[in-house]
């Protein structure tokens, strides 16, 4: 086996190969003496080969590198290096080669022959510690002098940080993303505490981070490394929706996350020290709670009570405007439906809820229409752009992202709506909420103060928020919110499988199909074997069934929502399926483990108010730079374009999560139901998925793992204090 630890010390005769964004790199390296190959030392001295992650090699460039000895089968011997330490060139020489390489703009040989002369061999360490001594080179224009300066300080501090990330086990994308969060002062802060990695730094878990800090020589005891387990456990809660955590429970799963080298009575004194620091809080009884979700999650109760206190008011319309209303748009309101429409008018907070086909965008459009008759201002809201828009087509007035509609500032991550600058408007309808986490509805609430009046509109049996919070859930069980629940079906959505089905779905009831040979269906199931059967027969439902039966553009008009990334039947293997069936032609490129081609289907997954593009909203690739360093989506308003450090806002989206879909609405939904997802599968989930249909559903896969998501009524649990605050103070 190849010894580790070797070291290969010399010159960079040549790069043969680097990757800007991996780091891979292949160079030629001109040994030292003593630093080749120790099975080669009678050879002939000369150039060996070595591969690495560095980020920006240049020939002349004189490094030390750490790893091993070892041999390609295609390309010979190598020196396979983990880490790299850049040094002082040895003679004036390789100095000017290396200032006269591609890596410093503006330095040819000339200049770089004066650059040696004037400063010495020394010249990189001259230049770091004093730029200002390059002012002695004859010729040297102060625009290129600043910029070399600034490139010699970035790339030798860049490559030292980078060596000594690599040297504490991180690999290059993790040292590259550290270097990219921290800047300059990266190798202080993890000195100060290796465990913010886990907490700072995406792709760097908590035992990535406890080996760092192993390797940095902190005690397997020391207090704070039981601190950051807590943190972490807390943090990882909060990924799965919890705002808090009972104190055993936090206990458990930090003495679990250290894998026994401490017990449950080791960790009194890390919870103390993080409550001291402000870094958790502690509540009655034993409640454990980051102080974020803690300050939201109370501020929010604090607020909902202040609203409630205000009422109740004088109603905006009455049974002589809403019967008027009815005649005039030619609807007749269910009783309890009027009742809903009265109540959302007169109550200074309160919530509209239902299932599909109940009426819920009717009573909507109804509100509004009579809010503004009575001469009040109307705002509307949804947590995502996707859902915004289908409440402007709804209702045929501006929606906005509950961002938006705050003035969110994404240089400063404030709102500019708040308790000192409320909403300027009567009335604020927010749809959608059951996709609202604990933390936006807190700054919502800040932002609207009596006597606006705050109507929330959701349906409690879609999944909850992906982030912290179960909101719409703890207000309807708080008992204290005005609640107005629509459970009729319009007669014209009684036609409707999916309308009938989803309601089927909650109650755990057997689905309807349509007769063989209907040709007005609109729900439907496709069986198969098993997940690899699923998979082949999805895709030729999405790409030829459909289009044929029903004339719909695949491409366009239907979305694959799966249960799971993973597996056969999981989005990132139906994505890849559906790509091929696309065929389509034109440029591609691979990025980080993804495939980007022209005609590609994706989703944007964060909110860009520069771009103006948020997260849900779709579009297709138009456009692959043949260089590779950019890519065009067209969206349906816009083209908006991509560098490489923004891929990660996309994600292929011929196939997306049932999570992700929520506030969506597509023309056609097909999902794939197989064994192999059990995990997922339940009622809620599969009810969402349906739900997100306008005209068709199309179910693929085994029978058993149908009736094992309908079956299955148990959503889990989310662990929140929100009811228990609103019972306990309204």
């Amino acid at each position: 086996m190849p010894e580790r630890g070797s070291v290969l010390q010399g010159t960079i005769e040549r790069v043969t190969y680097h990757d800007p964004e991996s780091r891979y790199t292949v160079l030629k390296i001109l040994p030292e003496r003593g630093y080749e190959d120790p099975e080669s030392m009678a050879l002939v001295r000369g150039r060996e080969t070595a591969v690495g992650s560095l980020p920006a090699p240049g020939e002349g460039q004189r490094v030390r590198l750490t790893g091993r000895w070892g041999s390609h089968r295609t390309h010979g011997r190598q020196f396979e290096f983990d880490a790299a330490e850049t040094l002082s060139p040895l003679h004036a020489g390789g100095l000017v080669r290396y200032l006269s390489s591609n890596a410093f703009e503006g330095i040819g040989e000339v200049l770089a022959k004066r650059i040696v002369e004037a400063l010495g061999t020394n010249a990189l360490a001259v230049i770091r510690e004093d730029p200002d001594a390059l002012k002695k080179v004859r010729g040297l224009r102060r625009a290129v002098r600043e910029s070399l300066a600034e490139r010699v300080r970035s790339e030798l501090g860049s490559q030292e940080l980078f060596a000594f990330l690599l040297g504490l086990g991180l690999g290059p994308w993790q040292a590259e993303a550290v270097i990219k969060k921290y800047g300059v002062d990266a190798e202080q802060r993890i000195r100060a505490n290796p465990y913010l990695l886990a907490h700072d730094v995406t792709g760097i878990g908590f035992h990535t981070a406890d080996k760092v800090a192993e390797n940095l020589g902190v005690p397997r005891d020391a207090v704070g490394r039981r601190s950051a387990a807590l943190l972490h456990v807390l943090g990882a809660a909060s990924a799965d929706g919890h705002t808090l955590l009972p104190r055993s429970e936090l206990v458990e799963g930090a003495v679990e996350l250290l894998r026994g080298d401490a017990d449950a009575g080791a960790f009194d004194e890390a919870i103390e020290e993080l409550v001291r620091h402000q870094e958790l809080v502690l509540e009655e009884p034993d409640r454990a709670y980051l102080p974020m979700f803690h300050a939201s999650e109370s501020g929010l109760a604090d607020n909902l009570r202040a609203l409630l206190a205000s009422g109740p008011r004088t109603p905006l319309a009455g049974e002589a405007e809403l019967l008027a209303e009815e005649r005039a748009t030619g609807i007749e309101l269910h009783p309890l439906q009027r009742e809903a429409v009265i109540g959302l008018l007169r109550h200074p907070v309160a919530l509209l809820t239902g299932g599909p086909g109940v009426g819920k965008t009717t009573i909507v459009r109804l509100v509004v229409a009579l809010a503004e008759k009575a001469d009040a201002k109307v705002q509307l809201a949804s947590p995502t752009g996707r859902a915004a828009k289908r409440l402007a087509e709804a209702t045929g007035r501006e929606a906005k992202t509950i961002h938006r509609l705050l003035g969110f500032e994404p240089q400063t991550g404030r709102f500019q709506r708040n308790a000192r600058e409320p909403l300027e408007a009567d009335v604020v309808v927010v749809d959608e909420i059951s996709m609202l986490d604990v933390i936006l509805a807190h700054h919502l609430l800040k932002a609207v103060q009596p006597p606006t009046r705050l109507i929330l509109v959701g349906d409690p049996d879609q999944l909850p928020s992906v982030t912290a919070g179960n909101v719409l859930a703890d207000l309807i069980a708080s008992g204290k919110v005005p609640c107005f629940r629509l459970t009729q079906i319009f007669r014209q959505a009684e036609h409707s499988l999916i309308v009938r089905n989803a309601h089927h779905i909650l109650k755990g009831e057997a689905l309807e199909f349509p007769a063989r040979g209907d040709k007005r269906g609109d729900f439907f199931f496709f069986p198969a074997d098993d997940a690899a059967a699923t998979a082949t027969r999805l895709v030729e439902v999405v790409t030829e069934r459909i289009p044929s039966r029903f004339g719909m553009d695949w491409i366009r008009d239907v979305q694959v929502l799966a249960p799971m990334y993973r597996g056969e039947c999981g989005v990132d293997a139906l994505n890849a399926s559906l790509r091929e069936a696309l065929g389509s032609g034109g440029h591609e490129i691979h990025y980080r483990g993804k495939v980007w081609r022209t005609g590609d289907r994706v989703i944007h997954t964060r909110n860009d108010y520069e771009k103006e593009v948020f997260n849900g909203d779709m579009g297709r690739i138009e456009r692959v730079e043949p260089d590779g360093s950019g890519i065009t989506v067209r969206y349906p308003e816009r083209h908006v374009g991509y560098t490489k450090s923004e891929y990660a806002d996309l994600q292929p989206a011929f196939a997306i999560t049932v999570h992700r879909s929520q506030g969506g609405e597509f023309p056609a939904v097909v999902m794939p139901l197989v064994t192999n997802h059990y995990v997922m599968l339940q009622r809620h989930l599969l009810y969402t998925a349906v739900t997100r249909a306008r005209k068709l559903v199309v179910l693929v896969g085994s029978q058993r793992a149908l009736n094992m998501a309908i079956d299955n009524a148990d959503q889990r649990e989310r662990k929140s204090g929100l009811a228990d605050r609103l019972k306990a103070s309204c």
